[in-house]
């Protein structure tokens, strides 16, 4: 256990640094905006491409890819159910029940608890929630800001998203590695992208802290958000890695964790970057529970590490 607390601590640590800069205003906010941009679009793009070149798949692991993007659609569904159940008002609780933020929490944790080595195994995984994310949370997303997207706005911002362009080259260069002899200037190349790489979970666990937010109006209702989603999530991730990680593609232990990881993530930032402005009671109910989420997630998955290995 004390192994598991002791990976956790520097991100909770970095965490609290980013809390206490918001405190004594260090960063003004479009320098918060900058540096999310930096990360998303450079630095975590680098870092997967790196974990990508060493990863082993096999054609038969993309069910379970298949299994994290229809658990993603089945939360949305579910979440619409009980909202309908509850009469709860705000459009945007079955999207909060469903999509995870990786880019700028779930594989900082994954890195603190396992180590960079393991990156592309929960990069796979989530690759079905990224998926997801592009084709139907955005859709619906788009549809209550502007009532509609076609299919082709869909399909590019897929195919020109940095972190999907990351995966790809990354699994390429993979496969051609063993044809490539090494010399200085592939040595350099990496090197450079390495360095790239080593700032993302610092920054990205600054700005986590940064951006946290609560307040107590409305908390109930983000509590329960958060009590659903991942009593749910906890329980379908489980399920998964026992019938279809464990037992039908013997994937290996570290999938097992990955997949934990993935589901006890907060939902997508994005969430906050749709929500329609002049709804000042969505925004607040998107940005108050994905904070307060943000939090809780940093235990549970240092509780999880600790209790699932």
């Amino acid at each position: 256990m004390l192994q598991h607390v002791l990976s956790g601590a520097p991100i909770f640590a970095l965490f609290l640094v980013g809390y206490i800069l918001r405190r004594v205003k260090f960063f003004r906010e479009e320098t918060i905006g900058d540096i999310k941009k930096f990360v998303t679009t450079i630095t975590l793009p680098a870092l997967l491409f790196t974990s990508f070149l060493n990863l082993e798949l096999k054609g038969t692991y993309l069910i379970a890819v298949v299994a994290v993007y229809l658990m993603c659609t089945l939360m949305i569904m579910i979440g619409k159910v009980v909202a309908r159940i509850f009469r709860i008002g705000t459009p945007y609780f079955p999207l909060m029940m469903s999509g995870f933020e990786m880019g700028m929490f779930g594989y900082a944790m994954f890195i603190s608890l396992y180590g960079i080595d393991h990156l592309g195994k929960i990069a796979f995984l989530a690759i079905g929630q990224s998926v997801f994310v592009f084709t139907i949370l955005v859709s619906q997303l788009m549809h209550l800001r502007d009532g509609k997207q076609g299919m082709k706005e869909k399909v590019k911002g897929f195919v020109t998203s940095p972190v999907i362009l990351a995966i790809a080259a990354g699994i390429i260069a993979g496969q051609m590695k063993g044809s490539i002899q090494h010399n200085v200037y592939l040595d350099a190349a990496r090197t450079f992208i390495n360095q790239l790489a080593s700032v993302t979970v610092p920054l990205i666990t600054i700005t986590i802290g940064y951006g946290l937010t609560a307040s107590r109006e409305g908390l109930g209702l983000s509590l329960a958000t958060i009590a659903i989603r991942k009593t749910l999530l906890v329980g379908f991730a489980l399920l998964i890695n026992r019938f279809i990680i464990d037992g039908m593609l013997h994937m290996g232990a570290m999938y097992r964790y990955a997949m934990l990881i993935l589901a006890l993530s907060p939902p997508s930032f994005i969430l906050s970057i749709f929500a329609l402005t002049d709804h000042t009671e969505d925004v607040h109910y998107i940005n108050r529970t994905i904070s307060i989420d943000s939090v809780v997630s940093i235990f549970l998955t240092m509780i999880a590490a600790t209790i699932y290995s």
